[in-house]
């Protein structure tokens, strides 16, 4: 597989919207679950391994550090490291680090909001196998998760090839 190096600022243009689609799709998915929330505190199954609920998460990633309620700051540093992010989609001229960090960029700016506005994170989606489910995520922490897979996974074919995109 060959990465592609180009300069055309066209790409980041749209890599950006879909940061601002996935920002959109983000809090428009926690304000839909948050006007049901009597309904899915217990969770509503969907299928036999997938259950939507409510979790209010004031920590980090699976409620970590959530007792320190220091979720307002963790919010500012989400947004701070957004800026980060959009600048580094700027300055790159590879196509799948572009699109990875995009992801990644709208999935940070939209926990960030939420961490803002509300000092807390609303997660929904209920992965589980038998007893065991895996802590509840929501949109943004899919696409943050699925961003730095991508990123992770291109960066060990970075130094095989690279082709240029006039």
């Amino acid at each position: 597989m060959k990465l592609l190096r180009f300069q055309n600022r066209k790409f980041h243009l749209i890599c950006y919207c879909l940061s601002v689609i996935i920002i959109t799709l983000d809090q428009y998915t926690k304000h839909l679950i948050s006007l049901n929330a009597n309904e899915l505190y217990f969770g509503i199954q969907i299928f036999p391994f997938l259950n939507i609920v409510y979790v209010i998460n004031k920590g980090i990633s699976f409620g970590l550090l959530s007792e320190l309620n220091i979720s307002f700051y963790l919010g500012i540093m989400s947004l701070i490291v957004s800026v980060f992010i959009f600048f580094w989609i700027w300055r790159s001229s590879i196509k799948i680090e572009i699109i990875s960090l995009s992801l990644v960029l709208g999935g940070a700016i939209g926990n960030g909001i939420d961490r803002i506005n509300n000092s807390y994170v609303i997660d929904f989606i209920d992965f589980h196998w038998t007893n065991f489910h895996w802590p509840a995520f929501n949109i943004a922490d899919t696409f943050i998760t699925l961003g730095a897979f991508i990123y992770i996974i291109s960066s060990f074919t970075k130094t095989t090839k690279i082709k240029k995109l006039k």
